[in-house]
């Protein structure tokens, strides 16, 4: 393992509390600032990060550790933030660390869970803490996160004081489930508070299912745009589509291609989201076997991350670009596809 760089210490109070964030990508890091700004203390394990990305993180104030027993060992809270895929493994991890580690008279370790899911696969991650929920070793909260990273107003400083109107946007947090974080002992009140969370109710799911719905409208938004735009710019005409746009449905166009744009990178973590946003709506909507429409737009998103992966990101950055490179991706791969559709469209 590399060897950690020294931290960059933000402030010489006593932190409220200790949280651990697993992981640090760009909406951890954007936590990680929010909470260091408010004087918590915030750890991660960088045991199979990169070097730079250590360095990232150690900079920023956050303390690097090299396992999840010490992580563990150490926090008041744990904010699981990783993609959707990853979430029952990084579970998993914190209940064998906890196996591994006595924590002593230490109050119980509050497990926040802020990934895309669905009610069912937020009871499946409870359910993993349940012994050590009726140990009184963990308390497992339901959640998600809704809007970007939280970001700075532009007349603040990292060493600003740590106020609410020093921050330009912080994203909302639903949480949901027995117990309340405010009502965690160890500075619960403020945390809940600084991260802009608000208790829905006390059942597991409930949370995921409001993230769920909120995504499909945006993200889902996001990959009927690329079908819409990539489509025209086939058939040329693209600029066309765009023109009515701004006159029949004003600002559409402009919400459309920054989504376009923006999803490119991502599209790989929302494979997984899009089919959790089916399986809310088929368990909870009552859509069992009437509507997959999210399991096909998983299959956007898919198509999209294989093309990013294969042909990388150069001309990626309008989204004429992103349509222009996917359509001829996939044009270049549906010759036997489209005889296929075209062959059952006769026959019927």
């Amino acid at each position: 393992m590399p060897t950690m760089p020294t931290m960059t210490t933000m402030t010489t109070t006593s932190p409220h509390a200790t949280v651990a964030i697993l992981s640090i990508g760009q909406m951890g890091a954007g936590i990680a600032s929010l909470l260091l700004a408010h004087n918590f203390r915030v750890t991660t394990n960088v045991s199979t990060r990169s070097a730079a990305t250590q360095s990232r993180a150690a900079s920023a104030g956050i303390t690097l550790l090299s396992s999840d027993t010490e992580l563990v060992a150490t926090a008041d809270y744990i904010l699981s933030i990783v993609p959707p895929k990853d979430s029952r493994a990084t579970a998993q991890r914190i209940v064998d660390a906890l196996a591994q580690v006595d924590r002593g008279d230490k109050a119980a370790l509050w497990y926040l869970d802020l990934n895309a899911g669905s009610p069912s696969s937020a009871r499946g991650l409870s359910s993993l803490f349940a012994r050590d929920e009726e140990e009184g070793r963990v308390v497992f909260v339901d959640g998600g996160i809704i809007g970007g990273p939280p970001t700075r107003s532009p007349s603040s400083s990292s060493s600003a004081a740590a106020e609410n109107e020093t921050w330009a946007y912080r994203p909302g947090i639903p949480l949901s489930g027995p117990h309340s974080l405010s009502s965690a002992p160890i500075a619960g009140k403020h945390l809940a508070s600084v991260l802009n969370t608000r208790h829905l109710n006390s059942e597991i799911g409930t949370a995921s299912g409001l993230k769920a719905c909120f995504a499909a409208l945006t993200k889902g938004f996001t990959a009927l745009a690329l079908q819409s735009f990539t489509t025209a710019g086939e058939m040329g005409v693209l600029a066309e589509l765009g023109e009515y746009m701004d006159v029949y449905n004003p600002g559409a166009r402009e919400r459309a291609e920054r989504g376009v744009v923006g999803c490119k990178g991502k599209a790989y973590r929302w494979v997984e989201e899009m089919r959790l946003i089916g399986e809310t709506f088929a368990m909870q909507g009552g859509f069992v076997g009437k509507a997959n429409v999210f399991r096909e737009i998983a299959g956007v998103y898919q198509g999209l991350a294989e093309m990013v992966e294969e042909e990388g990101g150069e001309g990626l950055e309008s989204a004429e670009g992103v349509v222009g490179r996917l359509g001829t991706s996939l044009r270049e791969g549906r010759g036997d596809e489209k005889e296929r559709v075209v062959k059952e469209d006769v026959a019927l």
